[in-house]
């Protein structure tokens, strides 16, 4: 059964349809989805990388045993669409444990955790963003995570202590339309996105989104800040239509209203299983350029979690071969254990270079690269 809470009316549906209930909570097959917005209300807050190792460096995990039933409570900024198979899968291996879901943004929901932190109401925090994730790791809202599930992963996807550790891998590329853009034609770098003949041509995500904060990042700190700035400001006088997400942008792309978008490279397979006339590019590949930009979903314990020992089990999971796969195949993206397939057509991260800059890395350099961008004209 499908479960869909679409704010502001907050009605769930069946497969046909139906309308279940109006109700923000909705509690199915032990898994409850509540829209961000039906929460108690709390003030607004705050809120990609990669170095040389692929992402074959963690073994597929053993299924972790279920401890004493019990309910945890996870706030994820991930989309219902790409996050709720995964944990439809959890709780049919796992009935003793009640999973109730929490959706938002980094800001929503990174709010509600400092003002929650004496009374945690969270027991898993998952994110699409990793500079966010370290971020709210730094304010000491995560605990450490001694499971050896995560222990497995390479450190370069990982705190030390497992405060947050990755899940899957998503590789920064640039989708185009093929009915617009021909294939001798296609851009090969970023920067080409800055190159006069694309004016009025692109698509990308605004500062508020954390894979282009990201991004802004990593070429600063691999090419200098000089870069950053003519980089966006590339994009600003070539009239780049800026989006809050990257599922705008790749509809765009799609619809033909732009030739190209700056996007994480799942996108461009969502689209193509539309049936869209896309492609897609690997970028910075060549001699001197700076490789392909990496960056991840994450998972951590919150700190007080009156169920960690459920909540650790629901990572392993996650970084288990089951969850693995399931993120894989559903969503496209890249797994952080090895062993597990990439779904049909996606290219192996193995098969690029990738750029050599560490997740910890951005994170140092976000703040500075935040103002710097925004001075240069990002919206």
């Amino acid at each position: 059964m499908i479960l869909k809470v679409t704010p502001p009316v907050h009605r769930a549906f069946t497969r046909s349809g139906r309308v279940l209930s109006r109700r923000c909570l909705l509690t199915l097959g032990g898994l409850a989805l509540v829209s961000a917005a039906c929460a108690p209300s709390v003030p607004p807050a705050t809120a990609v990388p990669n170095s040389s190792a692929a992402p074959s460096a963690a073994p597929i995990a053993t299924k972790p045993s279920t401890p004493t039933p019990a309910e945890i409570t996870i706030y994820t900024t991930r989309a219902e669409a790409l996050f709720k198979p995964v944990i439809d899968a959890f709780t049919s291996a796992h009935p003793s444990i009640k999973a109730t879901v929490l959706t938002g943004t980094d800001a929503t929901l990174g709010t509600r955790l400092i003002e929650e932190r004496a009374s945690p109401r969270a027991d898993v925090y998952i994110n699409a963003d990793t500079l966010a994730a370290i971020d709210l790791s730094e304010k000491g809202l995560f605990a450490p995570n001694p499971s050896r599930t995560v222990a497995a992963v390479a450190e370069t996807y990982r705190e030390i202590d497992g405060r947050w550790v990755s899940l899957t891998l998503r590789a920064r590329t640039i989708m185009v339309n093929t009915n617009l853009v021909k294939p001798e034609e296609r851009p090969l770098s970023v920067f080409d996105l800055i190159d006069p003949k694309w004016k009025g041509q692109a698509g990308a995500a605004d500062s508020r989104n954390g894979a282009m904060l990201a991004s802004l990042v990593a070429i600063g700190a691999l090419q200098g800040d000089a870069k950053t700035v003519e980089f966006v400001r590339g994009l600003v006088a070539n009239r780049t239509k800026w989006f809050s997400g990257h599922t705008d942008v790749r509809k765009a792309v799609g619809n033909g209203e732009f030739k190209l978008g700056f996007v994480n490279h799942y996108y461009y397979h969502l689209s193509k299983a539309e049936g869209a006339p896309v492609g897609i590019i690997y970028p910075d590949q060549a001699t001197g350029q700076m490789g392909l930009m990496v960056n991840s979903t994450n998972a951590s314990l919150v700190a007080g979690s009156r169920s960690v020992e459920q909540a650790a089990v629901f990572i392993d999971y996650m970084l288990g071969s089951e969850g693995q796969k399931l993120f894989a195949e559903r969503n496209y993206e890249y797994p952080i254990a090895s062993g597990v397939p990439l779904a049909e057509g996606v290219a192996p991260l193995s098969q690029y270079r990738l750029a050599s800059i560490t997740l910890r890395q951005l994170w140092e350099g976000l703040a500075a690269t935040r103002a710097l961008a925004q001075r240069s004209g990002l919206p």
